[in-house]
């Protein structure tokens, strides 16, 4: 599919893309297990195909294949992925869990998914902009558009990223220019996070857009 007119890729960032390497390569860096708006929106869906932007160690993309998804997931690190399939071997959905090494930053959909999804992306606004937009026109006629991030609201004292990777679901929706016939629902969610044994209160922005039925 061709790039909208006014869309631009930014340049790669080795360094960026150098530090999430390193930092999986230093062992799981998240639990693995689903992202609970994951699980809520997918569950009321019929499985079909998704795609997850920025899947990290494979948590949600495993739990959709396990649900009956044919689920793609797509990260820049490539130890994160080697432990994503080492665990959907383990688990036996190998035939329904695709991994695939790309830059986000350059990365524009050849393909269509019933289901695109994408959680806590940890950039600076430019590029969560193009990688959500990318995200946006991967979308099928009739399908979900899932974005998950971290709130600005939440507590500054809070173990988390910079406050201009930070968004709300309403300004993302804004800036998306998803177009007429979406169906867009923007909220603030409250979620629980156990950091070093300890329980504590995370605010979400969460964005689930629906496309125009074909």
């Amino acid at each position: 599919m061709d790039h909208p007119d006014d869309f631009r890729l930014p340049a790669p960032d080795h360094e960026r893309r150098e530090f999430w390497n390193a930092r999986y390569a230093a062992g799981a860096a998240w639990s693995g297990h689903v992202n609970p708006a994951l699980e809520q929106v997918a569950s009321a869906l019929e499985p079909g195909t998704a795609l997850d932007l920025g899947c990290g160690e494979g948590g949600d993309v495993l739990w959709l294949a396990e649900h009956g998804w044919s689920a793609t997931g797509i990260d820049g690190a490539a130890p994160a992925l080697a432990r994503a399939r080492e665990e959907a071997s383990r688990r036996s959905v190998g035939s329904r869990a695709t991994f695939v090494e790309a830059d986000l930053s350059q990365w524009w959909p050849e393909l269509r998914w019933d289901l695109v999804t994408c959680h806590y992306l940890h950039e600076a606004a430019a590029l969560r902009e193009s990688v959500l937009r990318a995200a946006a026109g991967a979308v099928a006629p009739g399908g979900t558009l899932l974005v998950v991030g971290h709130h600005p609201d939440e507590p500054e004292a809070l173990q988390g990223p910079h406050r201009d990777q930070r968004f709300t679901a309403e300004a993302l929706a804004g800036s998306l220019q998803l177009g007429d016939g979406w169906a867009v629902r923007a909220a603030s969610r409250p979620r629980t996070s156990v950091r070093e044994g300890r329980t504590v209160e995370r605010l979400d922005a969460v964005l689930i857009a629906e496309a125009p039925a074909p």
